[in-house]
């Protein structure tokens, strides 16, 4: 999936630019990440907070009116394993949310699949804050779909913080081959140091990823725009 993400600086009082320029940054920083959708099924994740305050990471605060009349959401939920589908009318979402993670929402550091149902690719904007200092993503023992919260692009443990348990795996969903990827990521902690079979995943900007745990634990991320 290409991606283009965007950061700038908000300006949140009166000579802001000579605090920049004294090397003073701004807590709250903004932006905007480009994600290509291709025909079908694409697994994506939000990795800005819509609003700067957690409270309108809903599926309709998060895409807004971008996508087109009768796109689909497929939502994984961990606890069921099965998925809550939606449907967009071009106003609304239609559908049961029953079945879908964390009460509909579609908080930074989750993803879902969104089908797009024409025949072009089409270009979606997330829009949002920037998730700055530390950040937690609890994960289940098993299958969840996840994301990097901060929207960088890096090696799942080298770069983005995750610390890995023997028998976790990793499953990457291709959009252009409507299908996952043929490399399977595996760690093994073996009897030394742990090392990824497969190679260590490495998500894009925008991409969410199926992660199976071993454990139940917790990804902290931390993250400072500079």
């Amino acid at each position: 999936m290409r991606t283009k993400a965007l950061l700038c600086a908000a300006a949140l009082a009166a000579g802001a630019a000579t605090s920049m320029a004294q090397n003073v940054y701004s807590l709250n920083v903004v932006g905007y990440i480009n994600l290509t959708l291709q025909p079908g099924l694409n697994l994506i994740a939000n990795q800005l907070d819509v609003d700067g305050y957690f409270t309108n990471n809903t599926y309709t605060g998060v895409f807004s009116t971008n996508l087109p009349a009768n796109s689909k959401i497929y939502a994984f939920n961990p606890t069921s394993g099965g998925y809550a589908t939606l449907t967009w009318s071009g106003t609304t979402w239609i559908g049961s949310t029953a079945k879908a993670p964390v009460n509909a929402a579609l908080a930074p550091g989750l993803g879902v699949f969104v089908n797009n149902n024409s025949a072009n690719p089409l270009t979606l904007t997330l829009v949002g804050q920037v998730n700055q200092g530390t950040n937690t993503t609890p994960l289940v023992q098993g299958l969840q779909i996840v994301s990097s919260i901060p929207p960088i692009s890096a090696g799942l443990q080298t770069g983005l913080g995750y610390v890995p348990t023997s028998g976790d795996k990793v499953y990457v969903f291709n959009p252009v081959a409507q299908g996952y990827s043929t490399k399977t990521y595996n760690y093994n902690a073996g009897t030394g140091v742990g090392k990824w079979i497969g190679g260590e995943p490495t998500p894009n900007v925008g991409d969410a990823f199926f992660l199976q745990s071993a454990t139940a634990t917790n990804w902290v991320q931390a993250f400072t725009v500079q």
